[in-house]
């Protein structure tokens, strides 16, 4: 009886320790990935409609926040990273959209990667100036908010935009 008691006691304890409460717990692993994907499309559409500045100093966490390049040292925190865009030219788009997820299995924590696209013209629907890929690793706040600690990407170097055309008399080599 003892055995059976102690064997329902912890298949008990197991199912309150893997079923999150609804107060502020995290969500499972499956929800999880379907917010972080979500937030990472909201993220791409607050840049899209406010800017990029508004928008990573939103998404990436205020403190631990990093954003990495290939050209320099991590950026930190949401200031540094306002910071890093201001001058930001007016009117070009940086686009981007998460392609697949990954969560853990607390729900807290996760991954999302995509594609992202530059475009001087202010217009997804025109050829960007450049493009590559990125990953943005997520982490649930205390308040229940998908925040970015770390955003990283490359470019794709194989990427050639197509040059201009010149319509000019000149262009095709009659002088």
């Amino acid at each position: 009886m003892t055995m059976k008691l102690n064997l329902g006691l912890a298949a008990a304890a197991a199912a309150l320790l893997l079923t999150p409460c609804a107060m502020g717990q995290a969500p499972g692993r499956t929800a999880a990935i379907e917010q972080i994907m979500q937030a990472d499309r909201d993220f791409a559409a607050m840049a899209a409609e406010q800017g990029v500045q508004v928008a990573f100093g939103t998404y990436m966490d205020a403190v631990e926040g990093r954003m990495v390049s290939a050209n320099g040292d991590p950026i930190r925190g949401e200031a540094e990273i306002r910071a890093a865009f201001e001058g930001y030219p007016e009117g070009v788009l940086l686009h981007w959209f998460p392609v697949e997820g990954f969560a853990s299995e607390a729900g807290d924590f996760g991954v999302t990667w995509g594609e992202w696209s530059l475009h001087s013209e202010g217009s997804a629907e025109t050829k960007p100036d450049e493009r590559g890929r990125y990953v943005t690793v997520w982490q649930l706040n205390a308040a229940g908010e998908w925040r970015g600690i770390l955003d990283l990407g490359n470019d794709d170097a194989s990427y050639q935009p197509m040059p201009v055309e010149d319509d000019s008399p000149n262009a095709a080599g009659d002088h």
